[in-house]
């Protein structure tokens, strides 16, 4: 071998490492049927917030912060002077208000990185210019959906890992549709890319040791390359993301997208050497911009600085106000030892917060607990008689026990073919003839739905019932004293180890609305996207079992009364109705929880202009919301967003928090080796940055990381997501109507801010042993905040704590 063949493939090796590193930048996206809250730049966690802002304006053309225009609206109406002293003072900057003012109004419009698609079509003559970048977008996003749509399509004889890179190639090399769009024959110059993404790295390394002479050039080269296909990048990125929760290492599915963008590069380089001059402007314009990349980046970051500024007074705006609640509350707090008459634990879901207000008014002796709404049960549920299966819980971890519903056999024929058929039309691959043979029963299903406004139940929960669970683990049934130990953890986990009610209803949440592709997005997060059915029955099944109990008090560390009863039950978020499993008929709470729900609608009708007069009215009015079939908005989810409060819940009983604050019950004194305050910031606090950064991007780049329109989607291969119009990339994030009610917006963007009554050095400690943890707070991902008994704050910075002056 020579000396120039080994030296080729030793700088195509240290390229392939680059293009894994670029490929590991890239957030992972759900799929629509378990969408859930994704921080779209998880990650670069590792990296300060103003610099990755910084490098998405350069390398996506993406802004992560509102207009100068827009902070200049709440000027002296959401932020005042004040606020904008005080980030100033944060920022080090010594400017003046007026200063301040006139800086922001004057933001110049920033230079962003090109591909070498765009500067092509820059360098070519006017009337020879095609928009390569779309064509580009075009092209492999049309092949993407056909890819997964289509799977059986595809008989490449090619080498797993490199399948996909490989159907592309094969489809790309007989598209005679290119040389119709572009009127040159593309197809000899695709013939010359290689089959095989190691030796298409050895051929470009020259080149890209031209264009990108450094490191640093060729990840820019490389990620500005994803970015321009990010909503695909997304969907690859989840795939690498379920083979990491099985134990894989590696970014293989997005490094496929990326070696089809490099191929198309290739031939781009090609295609340019038929004309001298052109290649020669081309070569010339992509090395001077690389060797540029850090004065670019510098510029960037001064540039967006001021803004940076107006965005962190308007946090102090919607800080501050919280802080006087919380700290005239902590000088409040007290506690009840007497046996509560009903204890409810919610999920920490922000809709949670207005329906446990209105529940503890109703009685003095109601106790509502926060607490993760997958209640700590990593489970898959499998459908009865059926091979689908699907997580219920955080997309951060993967399940262990798969629960399923033991059915009798009879039930077999009844159910699996309802399942199947409705499956059946879910899928994009669903036959013409099945349509077409179902088009009379379709019709008047769409004549009913139309007129009588029916529900439009999951598939996969349209028959869970009241029955038994089984519980298994590595398709063996969970032994006695595992359901105890996993019963107990749980108990432990929500504070519940003494002076139990006997009543306790577990409630879980889910939304109802139909025809609406991203319905999971408004389901439960911790619950993978899904209801929190499933898990709010299979844990008061377990809590109830005579065995499992004796097996818990036994142990000495939870005592469970004798006349304690526990009743899994939903909080339907989008017509407030608490509904009760098994509920006794005559039980005196059914009418606080029925007063509760009629309590919660009347204060969400504020928000409409249409506010019907009777309790009945208004009922009926979200119901009916929640089965149009052409509403938009049937419910804001976890919109407006702003705050994540780990304490206990005496602190925040009496204040009228107006859901916007993640709730998550905690008791210091009664965790003494902080084991649960350990497990709350490094899995629910990581959560609620997820939620609340998906939110602030939709808002702040809605172009870029919401779904656009929902008027214009169009589901892409049944679940993976969705296209705005007929193509384009994949559009991923929350659809503008989830974030604007037409006339202005209805989330605030701002980044979440934590405050966690707990002793400083305890937090402190965590955050040193945690390396996310740290990134999300050293890096103002989120703003930490630690509240002591007095009602005293102190914040987080710079890797140590700051008194918090009111």
């Amino acid at each position: 071998m020579s000396t120039v063949t080994m030296a080729k493939q030793r700088t195509a090796c240290d390229l392939q490492t680059l293009v894994a590193r670029a490929a590991s930048q890239i957030a992972p996206a759900w799929p629509l049927d378990q969408m859930i809250a994704v921080n779209p730049w998880w990650p670069k966690r590792q990296h300060h917030f103003g610099s990755v802002c910084a490098e998405q304006q350069l390398l996506a053309g993406t802004s992560c912060l509102m207009s100068a225009e827009w902070y200049l609206a709440q000027w002296q109406h959401q932020i005042t002077p004040v606020h904008l002293q005080q980030a100033l003072q944060q920022a080090e900057l010594t400017m003046s208000l007026d200063q301040a003012v006139t800086a922001l109004a004057q933001t110049q419009e920033l230079r962003r990185w090109q591909s070498l698609a765009q500067l092509l079509s820059e360098q070519t003559p006017a009337q020879r210019t095609l928009p390569w970048p779309q064509l580009i977008q075009q092209q492999l996003s049309q092949f993407m959906g056909l890819y997964y749509q289509y799977p059986e399509r595809f008989s490449v004889q090619a080498d797993s890992e490199d399948h996909a890179y490989q159907s592309w190639l094969s489809v790309v090399c007989h598209d005679k549709g290119l040389q119709v769009l572009t009127g040159i024959n593309l197809t000899s110059l695709f013939a010359t890319v290689p089959a095989k993404p190691s030796l298409l790295l050895q051929q470009l390394s020259p080149w890209l040791q031209i264009w990108c002479p450094d490191e640093q050039a060729k990840l820019a080269y490389l990620e500005n390359l994803l970015q321009s296909l990010s909503g695909w990048a997304g969907w690859q990125a989840w795939l690498d993301w379920q083979q990491q929760l099985a134990g894989r290492q590696g970014h293989e599915a997005v490094c496929q997208l990326l070696y089809m963008l490099l191929g198309w590069d290739w031939v781009l380089w090609q295609h340019s050497m038929r004309d001298g001059g052109c290649h020669e402007r081309l070569s010339t314009a992509l090395t001077r911009q690389s060797t540029q990349y850090t004065a670019m980046m510098l510029n960037t970051q001064a540039q967006q600085s001021i803004r940076q500024v107006w965005q962190r007074a308007l946090e102090l705006s919607v800080q501050q106000p919280l802080f006087q609640q919380l700290r005239q509350s902590a000088r409040e707090e007290s506690a009840t030892t007497s046996r509560p008459a009903l204890q409810a634990a919610f999920c920490i879901d922000v809709r949670s917060e207005p329906m446990r207000r209105v529940l503890e008014q109703q009685d003095a002796g109601i106790q509502t607990l926060g607490f993760a709404g997958f209640f700590g049960l990593p489970i898959a549920y499998k459908a009865a008689d059926s091979k689908l299966s699907r997580p219920q819980l955080p997309g951060l971890l993967a399940p262990t026990l798969e629960v399923r519903q033991v059915r009798p056999e009879k039930a077999t024929l009844l159910r699996q073919p309802a399942l199947g058929w409705k499956q059946s039309f879910d899928l994009a691959s669903s036959s013409l003839g099945m349509v077409e043979a179902a088009g009379p029963t379709k019709l008047l299903s769409l004549i009913k739905r139309t007129f009588f406004r029916s529900a439009a139940p999951h598939a996969m929960n349209r028959y869970l019932d009241d029955g038994q669970w089984y519980l298994c683990k590595e398709q063996q049934p969970l032994t006695i004293a595992e359901q105890a130990e996993l019963a107990s953890g749980i108990l432990s986990a929500m504070g519940l180890t003494e002076n139990l009610a006997a009543t306790i209803l577990l409630v879980g949440h889910g939304s109802t609305s139909c025809n609406n592709p991203h319905a999971a997005a408004l389901d439960c997060g911790a619950c993978g996207g899904q209801t929190g059915e499933v898990n709010v029955k299979v844990l008061a099944q377990l809590l109830n079992s005579s065995e499992v109990r004796a097996e818990i008090n036994s142990q000495n560390t939870v005592h469970i009364p004798n006349d304690t009863r526990f009743y899994g039950a939903m909080h339907h978020t989008t017509t407030d109705t608490l509904e009760v499993f098994q509920a006794p008929a005559e039980a005196n709470w059914l009418g606080w929880l029925h007063q509760a729900s009629e309590s919660a609608r009347q204060q969400r009708a504020s928000q409409f202009t249409e506010q019907p007069a009777s309790a009945s009215a208004l009922s009926r009015f979200f119901t009916t919301r929640s089965r149009d079939w052409a509403q938009l908005r049937p419910e804001w989810g976890l919109a407006n967003n702003a705050a994540f409060i780990v304490a206990p819940r005496t602190l925040t009983k009496d204040l009228d928090l107006q859901g916007r604050c993640f709730l998550h019950d905690y008791h210091a004194e009664k965790d003494p080796e902080f084991s649960l305050l350990h497990t709350i910031m490094t899995a629910p606090m990581v959560v609620t940055n997820w939620i609340n950064m998906q939110y602030y991007a939709s808002v702040v780049a809605p172009e870029k990381y919401g779904s656009g329109n929902k008027l214009l989607h169009n589901v892409v291969a049944g679940h993976i997501g969705v296209f705005e119009g007929n193509g384009g990339d994949l559009r991923n994030g929350l659809a503008w109507q989830s974030v604007h009610d037409g006339q202005q917006l209805r989330h605030q963007p701002v980044r979440l801010t934590v405050v966690i009554a707990a002793p400083k050095d305890a937090i402190a400690n965590i955050i040193h042993r945690s390396d996310d943890v740290a990134a999300l707070v050293n890096n103002q991902w989120l703003w930490l905040y630690q509240l002591d008994q007095h009602g005293t704050l102190h914040q987080w910075q710079h890797e140590g704590w700051h008194k918090v002056a009111m």
